[in-house]
């Protein structure tokens, strides 16, 4: 299905509508989290309900900021989304912002898998070096980069920002931000392990692979996580055939291909 997005009809492509409903998901995803941290710490709600609330809201920001690198650059991206990166509070002090995590994010759609894959840490290897990887992926991510382009001033106060952020969640959690941050990690590293690691590789071979799911499964992550995270992540060779197809017509793409011949 290589090819030119003119092969399908015009409503797949991704608009400014499909845009702006990702960047109300992000920030939807964002306060509710915020707002449950708050009600944990007062406490109204027990500190079981932020790993709950992690584990729903965090997939949601995750595929939706992916879907956005796709539409608007760093100047026409919200700057909450473009400060926070990859989590809509920060994983680490030490951590990428949007326009780094796009531009690596081209780079991989350019050879991904392969050597020159800039993610190819968290994709190639063993089993066990790969899970490990996906788990540090936002420190490796931001130490590969720096080493490489070198540390400039905005990155710099971003960086600022998100270790004040950290500082300020710690001081005003104490022991739920543990609750908060560990669960952050954890549901972190394994939707990197999903996405990148299940996605290109498969048997020995790498490559962009579909993820198809059992029918139950499908019906059961479209109901807890929301249908742009499971598709996205399942056509995902689709999505890298032709990026523009927004996420919700990744199915119906498919579907297309496999009647043409061309899947």
């Amino acid at each position: 299905m290589q090819g030119s997005l003119s092969l399908f009809p015009e409503e797949y492509r991704v608009t400014e509508q499909d845009g702006r409903k990702y960047t109300r998901y992000c920030l939807l995803s964002a306060g509710i989290l915020v707002g449950v941290y708050g009600l944990a710490i007062l406490p109204i709600l027990p500190l079981a309900a932020l790993p709950i609330a992690v584990l729903l809201l965090l997939p949601r920001w995750m595929i939706n900021f992916h879907e956005l690198l796709h539409i608007y650059d760093q100047q026409q991206i919200n700057p909450v989304i473009r400060l926070m990166g990859v989590s809509p509070l920060p994983l680490s002090v030490i951590s990428l912002s949007y326009s780094q995590v796009r531009t690596l994010h081209f780079a991989h759609h350019a050879a991904p898998a392969t050597d020159a894959d800039p993610d190819a840490y968290h994709i190639r290897g063993s089993w066990p070096q790969s899970i490990f990887n996906a788990f540090v992926s936002p420190e490796q991510s931001a130490i590969r980069w720096i080493a490489k382009h070198g540390l400039t001033l905005q990155l710099s106060l971003d960086l600022a920002t998100k270790l004040i952020i950290l500082g300020g969640l710690t001081w005003v959690g104490g022991r739920a931000f543990l609750w908060l941050w560990l669960s952050l990690r954890l549901v972190y590293g394994l939707g990197d392990i999903a996405f990148f690691r299940m996605i290109h590789h498969r048997e020995g071979e790498y490559g962009t692979f579909a993820l198809p799911l059992p029918s139950w499964l499908l019906a059961s992550g479209e109901l807890i996580f929301g249908q742009t995270v499971i598709q996205a992540t399942i056509h995902h060779d689709i999505h890298h055939q032709n990026p523009r197809i927004a996420a919700r017509a990744l199915a119906a793409a498919r579907d297309d291909a496999i009647a043409a011949g061309t899947a």
